[in-house]
């Protein structure tokens, strides 16, 4: 059997697996797993995917679960040392804390740019009416010109219909869209004059 000269080895396979299990088990994303892993092996993060999806994550299901286990047990931890930490502060710690996560969060979105954001995001919402309502009218035209149509369609119709002889009959459309019946041979002799 011949391998495909791009196929993948079993030592980019076990590097694979290793990879996305530790991101598993760390709590970050198989995603992440697959961009670190695609530079090591000078491939793309999608081939790096489907390989996992299409063939190892079926072979790693019990080392999926166990990379899951681990990573809520590693969390609950986590949760527990906070949850004392928190509860051995006094007065002045907490509002010390408190004071550091107030700023971090203005460092994160400074009220000005929230108001900024804010601005342009109603800016965003009144071009959206605008264009919701020239849409709107739009709508409204194409109905009338439809509802147009069909009266002529109907109109021509009954024309046709009121004629008993339909063969002695032609139609004509005047320049303003009007239709109207013509003997064919008073088509015959215009035709004749040309």
């Amino acid at each position: 059997m011949k391998l495909r000269q791009d196929g993948w080895t079993s030592r980019e396979d076990q590097l694979l697996k290793e990879k996305v299990l530790s991101h598993i088990e760390q709590g970050s994303t198989q995603l992440n797993a697959f961009e670190e892993v695609a530079l090591e092996l000078n491939r793309t993060p999608a081939a790096c995917g489907f390989r996992w999806n299409s063939s190892l994550r079926k072979e790693c299901q019990k080392q999926i679960s166990e990379a899951k286990r681990l990573r809520y047990a590693k969390r609950r931890e986590e949760e527990k040392k906070t949850a004392e930490k928190s509860s051995d502060w006094n007065a002045e710690q907490l509002i010390q804390k408190m004071n550091h996560w107030i700023a971090r969060l203005e460092q994160k979105q400074p009220a000005e740019d929230l108001a900024f954001k804010a601005q342009e995001a109603e800016k965003e919402r009144e071009r959206l009416e605008k264009d919701n309502q020239f849409l709107k009218e739009q709508i409204t035209e194409l109905k009338e010109d439809y509802h147009a149509l069909l009266y002529l369609i109907e109109k021509a119709r009954k024309l046709g219909t009121d004629d008993h002889d339909r063969t002695s009959s032609v139609f004509k459309m005047e320049p303003n869209g009007n239709l109207f019946r013509m003997d064919k041979k008073a088509v015959n002799e215009s035709s004749d004059q040309f």
